[in-house]
């Protein structure tokens, strides 16, 4: 009896392995990480922790398209055909292997795809800020203003009309939690992130503000008029 026991168990045992066996290329295939998306369609809405940075060390940068495999071993004609110098302004996004999906800032033309790591340097979070580091109005792409005004410890942000007169769209109110800001009124989602003298919004593609997303790079337009005063002292004296 007690052998016939352990048969049957052994055989139960042998049968739950093959059954583990078996399954176990769908369970690869739910968790095994794929390539995250890298396009100007929507970058601000699929990339992750955005940091500004810039381009270093000598020699443009070929960018890489989003083709399958590229990332992973070189091959023909996965370069995007764009290329970037030495200095241009970035915002980083996601990482795979060696490489970061990288968009390029003004005065550079906005293009975006995979840059080799070693070529971009994140510089965001080095300058130091504080409260008042929010206020202001902030100027991005194609015309658009922000405005972000303080009423005690929160702080309410608007996309204001082009040209940046007039009451605007309110985006949202908030505390900030140190450089990051989290507001917006469902379905919308918006996360800005104080980068020195710019701010970084993503959105979860549920935000039409202006009919267009809120999501970008924009420049603190008092620290530009800041450089402009001290610039113009250099050149007075």
């Amino acid at each position: 009896m007690r052998v016939a026991l352990d048969l049957w168990i052994n055989g139960m045992m042998m049968k739950k392995g093959l059954l583990v066996l078996a399954l176990c290329p769908f369970a690869a295939l739910a968790t095994e990480p794929r390539q995250p998306a890298c396009n100007a369609a929507d970058f601000f809405q699929t990339q992750p922790d955005l940091t500004v940075g810039r381009v270093v060390d000598a020699g443009n940068v070929a960018l890489v398209g989003e083709r399958a495999g590229c990332l992973d071993t070189p091959q023909d004609g996965c370069r995007s055909g764009d290329e970037v110098e030495p200095g241009s302004s970035l915002v980083i996004g996601s990482r795979w292997n060696d490489y970061y999906c990288v968009q390029v800032l003004p005065p550079g033309k906005a293009v975006v795809g995979w840059a080799p790591e070693q070529r971009v340097m994140k510089t965001g979070h080095m300058a130091d800020t504080d409260f008042s580091s929010w206020l202001g109005q902030w100027d991005g792409s194609a015309g658009r203003v922000l405005e972000i005004q303080a009423e005690g410890d929160t702080l309410h942000l608007r996309m204001l009309p082009a040209g940046g007169k007039g009451k605007g769209t309110l985006i949202g109110s908030a505390e900030p939690m140190g450089d990051e800001l989290f507001l917006g009124e469902e379905p919308c989602a918006v996360r800005a992130s104080l980068q020195g003298s710019k701010l970084v919004l993503t959105d979860n593609g549920q935000c039409a503000i202006g009919g267009a997303s809120p999501g970008g790079v924009y420049s603190s337009r008092a620290a530009a008029q800041r450089m402009e005063r001290l610039f113009e002292g250099v050149g007075d004296r």
